[in-house]
């Protein structure tokens, strides 16, 4: 019976969600960051939105050999913690490596895939369809070795700028058209698509706060998911009539106040959970297609903000 090895699958990875060449901060880390025997035969796979302690031991209860994040497991400094350093966020790689799990970020490439990142599979959620992509972001791929590229095509990404300074640009957010849809149904599919994600107490925050608006019809959503309910003024420049976001700055209420737009926002965990079941639920699908034999699960781990 066909297997894979933890160095197959994490080529797989990174080759599927286009690691080598998305540009991300100098915080982020995408691609593997702890690699164990990369011969050894991969067994159980677990996704999740962020590499917490909580997390990365759940994974290590569950027998896994390869972690998926879409927060990888530092945020500090783009620095990995090594091992007894004393470091605040140390304790996390030192139970990785004491247990032989390879540890896999994916930042911004699982944001930007157009079927099963962050933005795409929102979007479906809310029974949108995808029309195009918007909110720049700046900054440089990581370092990859060439063991984990696969040539692919990916013509279909959002295209990849290269800028004045060196650096590189790509709109990973997603512009998506709606049908007969009120502003207050669009907040109901939100909350559906993301309340088991969600804290106790913790629901979609609407703003302009302004009943008369619930019934107004939208057919025009930008959607980033995470933290970008700040880009007001850049959804009206694409001719959003709502912003979905996880969350935003205080000046955000005030924008979407003045500028007529919507802003909905979720949660930064919560709207950033979809991103990573779908991921599994496509290594799933890819386990039973090729005979991999592979056990794949999302481990929830609600933080509420």
């Amino acid at each position: 019976m066909p297997k894979t090895t933890i160095g197959e699958l994490t080529r797989t990875i990174c080759s599927e969600y286009c690691v080598h060449l998305v540009p991300d901060s100098s915080r982020a880390w995408n691609g593997p960051q702890i690699i164990s025997n990369l011969d050894e035969q991969c067994n159980v796979v677990v996704t999740a939105t962020d590499a917490s302690l909580e997390v990365i031991q759940r994974a290590v209860d569950l027998n896994a050999d390869i972690l998926i994040c879409h927060h990888g497991l530092t945020w500090t400094n783009g620095n990995i913690s090594l091992p007894n350093s004393g470091d605040l966020e140390s304790p996390r790689t030192q139970l990785a490596i004491e247990n032989n799990l390879t540890i896999i970020g994916l930042h911004l490439p699982m944001d930007a895939h157009p079927t099963l990142g962050n933005n795409a599979v929102l979007s479906d959620k809310i029974g949108a369809e995808a029309s195009g992509n918007w909110f720049t972001t700046k900054g440089n791929p990581s370092p990859l070795s060439e063991l984990f590229v696969e040539q692919r095509d990916y013509s279909n990404w959002p295209a990849i700028v290269e800028i004045e300074d060196g650096r590189k640009s790509m709109n990973i957010g997603i512009i998506s058209k709606l049908e007969s849809c009120t502003r207050s149904e669009l907040t109901s599919r939100l909350q559906e698509s993301i309340q088991s994600e969600q804290t106790s107490g913790e629901e979609v925050r609407c703003f302009p706060e302004d009943r008369n608006l619930e019934s107004s019809l939208v057919e025009v959503v930008a959607i980033c998911t995470g933290a970008a309910g700040g880009a007001i003024v850049d959804a009206m420049e694409f001719g959003a009539d709502v912003l979905i976001s996880g969350e935003g700055p205080a000046h955000a209420a005030i924008l979407a106040q003045e500028s007529g737009v919507g802003l909905l926002l979720g949660g930064h965990h919560a709207t950033e959970t979809v991103g990573p079941r779908a991921l599994a639920d496509w290594l799933n699908a890819e386990s039973d297609l090729r005979n991999w034999g592979l056990k794949v699960s999302f481990i929830s781990a609600p933080i509420g903000l």
